[in-house]
């Protein structure tokens, strides 16, 4: 059974039917008295119509008060901060209940697409599921959810999905981006923005980062495959891409990361033989937030598995041409 059935029945228990019609619609019903079994009325005895009428209007009203229940999700997978967070949303929104919590990403997925609540405070970093493709999934099936990304690691890779899953969805949903040093005050201020106006909220520390170029797919792939130390030829292989593609595709990576480039100035030359790109590319990843260690340890598993597979496929190629020739 779900919480709000669960929230409901806990909150009239012990009530009578008119006790529970006083409770919904402000008002009291006829009495109709409970009798014994050789107490029972005659047919002609049986209760009014207009009686039974109002029981099923009763039981209506108590079911769309039960759909209609405003709640909150809260993913956390520190149980201190899990609690806290309660605590304050709990006093701060009492309208909105009941709370629900999640400790990981596929726990708040299955929670957020079943009780369908009007805000989810999502932690970024999670277990199982990060809190921004928990968001993609929710997004996806629940595209007007409301949901706020509360982090200590508001690095710019977060940032990015985010805004790219957030454009993908049409219309967009309300959403807010907020650091966990903040104050309880302004915290509390960006929920009630999101959960009541509807309003985007970014923390003021990071509005330039959701202001930049958003990157591609391709682009933040490559940033990895740089780091990583894989070749033009072998990046070509991986992403069944020309040389002459995956040049171009990285050229507009480098000017998305140097907002200011000496191409085409008096100092192009001296800077291609003073700087190694794709160097400059992966700091200045690194620096922005675009690259995290968790990210990248990731990254280098997926391509050790990738690059076993490759060397046989290369072997086999090598093979066949052999045979050719």
């Amino acid at each position: 059974m779900c919480g709000r059935s669960l929230t409901f029945r806990h909150e009239f228990k012990g009530f009578g039917v008119c006790a529970l019609a006083r409770a919904i619609t402000g008002r009291s019903p006829k009495v109709i008295k409970s009798v014994s079994e050789d107490q029972r009325p005659s047919a002609h005895q049986a209760a009014k119509p207009q009686e039974k009428v109002w029981r099923a209007t009763l039981r209506q009203q108590h079911f769309r008060a039960i759909i209609n229940a405003m709640s909150i999700l809260i993913a956390e997978d520190n149980v201190a901060q899990r609690h806290y967070l309660h605590e304050i949303l709990e006093n701060e929104f009492p309208a909105h209940a009941p709370i629900f919590e999640a400790a990981d990403g596929e726990v708040t997925v299955k929670l957020a697409l079943e009780h369908k609540p009007d805000v989810c405070i999502l932690d970024i970093q999670m277990p199982k599921l990060s809190g921004v493709k928990a968001a993609r999934a929710i997004w996806r099936e629940f595209p007007s959810a409301r949901i706020i990304f509360w982090t200590q690691f508001p690095h710019e890779i977060y940032i990015n999905e985010i805004r790219k899953i957030v454009k993908s969805v049409d219309p967009p949903p309300a959403y807010g981006f907020i650091h966990k040093n903040n104050p309880e005050s302004r915290f509390l201020r960006f929920v009630a923005a999101v959960l009541e106006d509807g309003a985007d909220m970014i923390d003021p520390a990071f509005k330039d980062s959701f202001k930049r170029p958003l990157l591609t797919e391709f682009e933040s792939e490559a940033l990895y495959y740089l780091a990583l130390g894989l070749s033009n030829w072998a990046i070509a292989r991986k992403c069944s891409l020309s040389l002459r593609g995956v040049e171009s595709r990285l050229a507009t990576l480098y000017e998305k990361l140097f907002v200011s480039m000496a191409e085409g100035t008096e100092h192009e030359a001296y800077e291609k033989l003073a700087y190694n790109v794709r160097t400059r590319a992966f700091f200045e990843a690194l620096r922005r937030g675009l690259l995290n260690n968790d990210e990248l340890e990731k990254a280098a598993q997926e391509q050790e598995a990738w690059i076993e597979r490759d060397r046989k496929k290369f072997i086999e190629e090598q093979k066949g041409q052999m045979r050719k020739r």
